[in-house]
């Protein structure tokens, strides 16, 4: 990306129009999406001015690009070896570096989808020393382990970063549970399946990511609210609550006078099975298929509205609204 002072001046325009949140890539030199970390900084200190907050994709850029030629040029170029070329220390050191950052830069930081217990610890440890640093996890790493891409179709759950081992995922669940992570997103990445198979023989071109959004409300309260992992009010903060208070959504998060009518009915007794015969969403193939599921969303109200029936929806095609977003002080 061009990072000139036009560019670093824009912010807070962005910032001021209602969109206080930037997210930049620690990586993904080749795809032009790389800020080095000169320019990082230039953005977290603009951002920091302006009343906004950086969101950063946590891979080190020089660990990934000399590990993954290694794997290439010695033949290992299967779904596994996605995920053992980007071992945890590159998300880490990239962890590490971006709380370094805003050591010495000051301001707010959001490392999106984090996946690692050294990640939680760090991120936990930063807060403890009066950093504004907050993090969060998604439902594919809090659902799968990198034996995922030991399965025939592996390439359905190659994501970056990749999925880990149990130990990790064990330590994601508690984080969630007390606070250390504050959300659970999808990180949604709805490649069609003809795209996703360009990478069959080659883990570096299988397009990254799952789709997700779906499944994300549905999947964590049957395995972690039944399953007793996480409690019922924790599960409304990780999925309503949190995301609007900490991205500035002041008219959603709450059923409280004043707010938008927002409401999700769960029927938290339903069982189905989850997959891509009953998937709503337009992508062909389903990172979930078979699951099986205690609970189901029964209707959904936006602003007062009934959009969601069943498995219909009722919306008006031009309801959408922008929201202008304010981070609280």
């Amino acid at each position: 990306p061009n990072m000139n002072p036009a560019t670093l001046a824009d912010v807070a325009r962005v910032v001021e129009a209602g969109s206080p949140t930037i997210k930049c890539y620690m990586t993904y030199r080749g795809e032009g999406l790389l800020i080095e970390d000169p320019d990082l900084r230039k953005v977290q200190a603009a951002l920091s001015d302006a009343g906004g907050m950086l969101l950063v994709h946590a891979e080190d850029n020089d660990l990934a690009e000399e590990m993954i030629p290694q794997f290439l040029e010695s033949g290992r170029t299967a779904p596994i070896y996605h995920a053992e070329s980007k071992p945890p220390i590159v998300e880490n050191t990239a962890i590490e570096n971006c709380i370094k950052m805003v050591r010495d830069v000051g301001g707010r930081l959001f490392i999106v989808h984090l996946t690692t217990k050294e990640g939680v610890k760090m991120v936990a440890k930063a807060r403890a020393e009066g950093l504004d640093v907050i993090a969060e996890t998604c439902t594919h790493y809090l659902a799968f382990t990198v034996d995922q891409l030991k399965h025939p179709e592996a390439i359905k759950w190659v994501c970056s970063p990749p999925l880990r081992e149990q130990s990790h995922q064990d330590k994601l669940w508690e984080a969630i549970d007390d606070g250390r992570l504050v959300q659970v997103v999808s990180d949604d990445a709805a490649y069609s399946w003809e795209a996703t198979q360009m990478g069959t023989d080659r883990f570096d071109l299988i397009p990254n990511g799952m789709p997700g959004i779906e499944p994300r409300f549905m999947w964590l309260f049957s395995h972690g609210v039944v399953t007793g992992k996480i409690s019922l009010p924790r599960f409304v903060e990780l999925v309503s609550t949190n995301p609007a208070r900490i991205f500035g959504f002041t008219q959603k998060g709450e059923l409280l006078p004043g707010k938008d009518a927002d409401v999700v009915l769960l029927d938290p007794k339903a069982t189905w099975t989850m997959g891509q015969a009953n998937s709503h969403s337009s992508n062909d193939w389903h990172a979930y298929e078979g699951a099986t599921m205690t609970g189901k969303i029964a209707k959904v109200f936006s602003r007062g509205e009934l959009i969601i029936d069943g498995d219909e929806c009722v919306a008006q095609a031009g309801r959408g609204r922008y929201v202008h977003r304010i981070l609280p002080k």
